[in-house]
């Protein structure tokens, strides 16, 4: 815990100067740490006609709980985020609703929405060798690959292979993050590529694919993968969620026809601050992997209390409590239960309280992607 100073804070939207000593306005508890609110480039808010699964505000009601300020959407929605229509609909609906700042990714596309202000766009395994993909190559916006060739999207879970995810790394160029990583084969490639990574809770914590509330893409790898990717907490560029809610009829599903996908954005900055605080990571990797990393890969000014960047923090204590959903309509995940030494006492987004003490306010988050500064 070396990594901690005692300072002030002086902020509105956005922090406007750090200070030794001050007489605060804002009352903490004495055991608490100040620190960037969770940056997650990688979430699935469903919403519009996937209300049923989960809305806006549940799902960054979840975010805040968890200590997140910023949530960046994927675009696989009913209907798609791919056109302008579709994209400045979605902008409006998380306006409206979000707890968090947020952002949005599109799909691939035929149309040219690369002047809308979202924060790049999703390629999928089917999308791969489209000639719309091709052309993005050539864009300065992030592309996040969800890494499996097109093969794997055959019937059947086990054509789901490591080889796979390996293999679509070779299929893209440019400004490319690849997401949920699985193993360390994958990752280490992607960095010799120059492409920037992020790993998920649930691929390092859960033990197998035994059932749909296992189930998830690219699938848990096996116990060997999952102990050498431990070693991706010291050489990923981030941490995400990939929280991905679906109905309990849903999960209650026949195993080869249930939707995959867990759902605990929630999870994972409480986990990662909790290898910190039992000294498996330093304070500042933790800080590295759910703030800055991220924030640098997406290009905002957030996950650092700097003078002028935005004032999203994450108030800590340092507190042993097991792991539930609260906010989320997904009330049972595979994380559940896990015991985590790290509590989130409140969320500051933009200097606004948006959690505090297990109690969500109704503050508006915005587009951190809209450099008219209008949303």
């Amino acid at each position: 815990m070396g990594d901690v100073v005692e300072g002030c804070l002086g902020f509105d939207r956005r922090i406007r100067e750090i200070k030794r000593e001050c007489k605060p306005d804002l009352k903490l508890p004495n055991d608490s740490l100040i620190l960037p609110a969770g940056v997650d480039m990688h979430v699935h808010l469903r919403g519009l006609e996937l209300s049923y699964k989960e809305t806006v505000s549940s799902g960054t009601s979840e975010a805040v709980y968890g200590g997140i300020g910023l949530v960046v959407d994927m675009p696989n929605t009913v209907p798609p985020i791919n056109d302008e229509r579709s994209i400045n609909m979605r902008l409006r609906e998380l306006a409206d609703h979000s707890r968090c700042d947020y952002g949005v990714y599109s799909g691939v596309t035929k149309h040219d929405v690369e002047s809308l202000p979202i924060a790049g766009y999703k390629v999928f395994p089917e999308d791969i060798n489209k000639e719309e993909t091709i052309q993005l190559f050539t864009s300065k916006k992030l592309k996040i690959l969800h890494p499996e060739v097109p093969v794997a999207l055959r019937y059947g879970r086990m054509n789901r292979r490591t080889w796979q995810e390996i293999a679509s790394l070779y299929e893209v160029k440019g400004r490319f993050h690849i997401t949920h990583v699985t193993n360390l084969d994958t990752l280490r490639l992607a960095k010799d590529l120059g492409f920037t990574t992020d790993l998920t809770a649930h691929h390092l914590l859960v033990d197998g694919e035994r059932n749909c509330l296992t189930k998830v893409n690219p699938p848990i790898r096996d116990a060997t993968e999952r102990k050498k990717l431990l070693t991706a907490l010291f050489e990923a560029d981030a941490v995400a969620s990939d929280h991905a809610p679906h109905a309990s009829a849903e999960k209650s599903l026949p195993y080869e026809l249930c939707p995959p996908g867990i759902a605990a954005v929630s999870f994972t900055l409480p986990f990662i601050y909790t290898l910190a605080f039992r000294g498996v990571i330093p304070l500042s990797r933790a800080v590295e992997l759910t703030s800055r990393g991220p924030s640098n890969i997406l290009n905002v000014d957030a996950g650092e209390l700097r003078e002028g960047y935005l004032a999203n923090i994450v108030v800590l204590r340092k507190d042993r409590w097991r792991y539930s959903t609260r906010y989320s309509k997904v009330t049972q995940t595979p994380l559940d239960g896990f015991p985590l030494d790290a509590s989130v006492h409140a969320t500051i987004v933009e200097g606004k309280v948006s959690y505090l003490e297990g109690q969500v306010y109704p503050v508006r988050g915005s587009n951190v992607f809209d450099k008219t500064g209008r949303s």
